[in-house]
């Protein structure tokens, strides 16, 4: 009989609680843990020129978290040199099974179009390290350039968005463990 694994929530926060309380509140969530700001993502360099913070319903008309499933023909690498993380990503999409615990709960995360009221602007990816799964949540605010495209990791289709807010987790998880 296989044991199940056990996931460990990053900085304790429980994504279903803080969906939870932003629906019940009407309110969009902001990371705590994780700011839209520059010292989140620069701490070692200096930020681009006209580097602002859009959530993806601030960029398209109609987002999504998927667009015609997953693929590793949908990455394409940001303008600060992200490649390593555009090749496991792509490695990542080859794999449903693994793809799957890496993102849960893929289908309550995505954005409904007919239900705008059940979208919290949070969403959650987990991180294998050290034997265990980590769960790490954000906040759906991503940086943009200054001519509105996104800085790192983004698919290409423009209104599809699991792989820059993936790669936004795995930014909240590697400076706050390293």
């Amino acid at each position: 009989m296989r044991m199940p694994e056990r996931v460990f929530q990053f900085h304790g926060q429980n994504y279903h609680k803080l969906k939870r309380a932003c629906l019940r509140h009407g309110a969009l969530f902001k990371d705590p843990h994780f700011p839209a700001c520059n010292q989140s993502l620069f701490y070692k360099r200096t930020p681009p020129p006209g580097l602002t913070w859009k959530r993806p319903r601030e960029m398209c008309k109609d987002p999504r978290l998927f667009v015609d499933g997953i693929s590793t023909r949908d990455l394409h690498q940001g303008s600060l040199g992200n490649c390593w993380m555009v090749a496991a990503t792509s490695c990542l999409a080859t794999e449903p099974s693994l793809w799957k615990k890496v993102i849960p709960d893929h289908t309550e995360q995505e954005w409904n179009p007919k239900r705008p009221h059940l979208y919290a602007g949070i969403f959650h990816f987990r991180f294998w390290r050290l034997g265990q799964w980590m769960d790490v949540v954000v906040d759906d605010r991503l940086p943009v350039s200054e001519d509105g495209t996104l800085l790192f990791c983004r698919s290409a289709t423009p209104r599809e968005f699991w792989s820059a807010l993936l790669e936004k987790a795995y930014a909240k998880y590697e400076m706050l463990e390293g």
